[in-house]
């Protein structure tokens, strides 16, 4: 059980709010199309108060202006890889990141298995010492709680449920 885990396919958007004037009318639909995690790193909202999430211009705002409060432009990510990302063009992660095209192993590590996916563990620096120790350690929290709590107990699904956020 890993707290990482990509979706199998690329991601389809549920939502399409429209007609807001501020960005941060987007986030309560941002968060719920993100699973409350960043599409690139899957950290959790829950886990790290220390690590923001943050809305994102995928194309950015100031080189397309007219896109800045086009849903579909948005992405939820966390401080960490917003700042990384900056306004350089990188594949789009809601399509470029999904299980076929990328795992996260046991040590931490993020393993692109696409172009695109390599391009994008690359441009984030998504395998720097501390993402990969931030990721190493919920790997580890996740897989002695497993071990340790009796399977299918109100513990384990209560403790699971929490770090999932």
């Amino acid at each position: 059980m890993s707290p990482f885990v990509y979706p199998d396919q690329p991601h389809v958007r549920q939502h399409g709010p429209q007609g807001y004037r501020d960005l941060g009318s987007f986030r309560p639909w941002l968060r719920d199309e993100f699973s409350f995690r960043c599409v690139c790193c899957l950290r959790r909202e829950a886990w790290d108060r220390a690590v923001s999430l943050e809305i994102d211009h995928f194309l950015p705002q100031s080189r397309v202006p007219e896109l800045g409060l086009q849903y579909d432009n948005l992405l939820y990510l966390c401080s960490r890889c917003n700042a990384a990302k900056g306004v350089q063009q990188i594949p789009d992660p809601t399509k470029a990141l999904f299980a076929g095209a990328v795992t996260v192993q046991t040590d931490g590590q993020i393993v692109g298995h696409t172009d695109e996916a390599r391009r994008m563990v690359l441009a984030l620096r998504m395998n720097a010492p501390d993402a990969v120790h931030f990721r190493r350690l919920w790997i580890e929290i996740v897989t002695l709680a497993a071990r340790f709590a009796p399977a299918g107990s109100w513990a384990t699904l209560t403790t699971y449920r929490t770090w999932r956020g």
